[in-house]
């Protein structure tokens, strides 16, 4: 999640609007290039793993290398299920577009023409954006543990 903490730097003290949309621009490029990289990372790794199984296999080594390549498997793509680094990536890449194109068009205002108006504007853009990157973040959260065993198994009639 976007942090809610504004550190200014020196000479941002004049436009906060600006400086705190800055901020969170900030955290979105993070955040969507460490979900990228996730994501990256997981599918290489369930390629690998996949593959060398059954290379494992086909060359007769020990039932315990095959079992354990095919365990790493599983988890990798249960982490890939349970954290979706690539729904991660998509909607922190949308959210960091969006508020690039509010940054850029506030930047693009002359001078005299950013005032209380068009800051409260950015403002208030910085805040829907971050607003709805959560609350999708949030419903895909909900949504995932709706489908989980542990919570189906709580639904079942007794």
């Amino acid at each position: 999640m976007p942090t809610s903490a504004l550190s200014l730097q020196p000479g941002e003290n004049d436009d906060p609007a600006l400086a705190y949309a800055l901020h969170q621009l900030s955290w979105y490029e993070r955040a969507k290039a460490r979900a990228r990289r996730s994501h990256y990372a997981s599918e290489l790794l369930i390629l690998l793993s996949t593959a060398s199984t059954v290379i494992v296999s086909a060359l007769r080594a020990p039932a315990v290398a095959t079992a354990s390549l095919a365990a790493v498997t599983l988890f990798l793509t249960g982490f890939r299920q349970v954290f979706n680094p690539n729904e991660r990536w998509v909607s922190t890449s949308v959210a960091w577009l969006a508020l690039q194109q509010a940054v850029t068009g506030y930047q693009l205002l002359a001078m005299e023409e950013r005032d209380a108006v068009a800051r409260r504007a950015l403002l208030d853009r910085t805040i829907e954006v971050m607003t709805a990157e959560s609350r999708s973040w949030t419903e895909q959260r909900l949504t995932n543990q709706a489908g989980s065993p542990a919570t189906l198994a709580q639904r079942k009639p007794a």
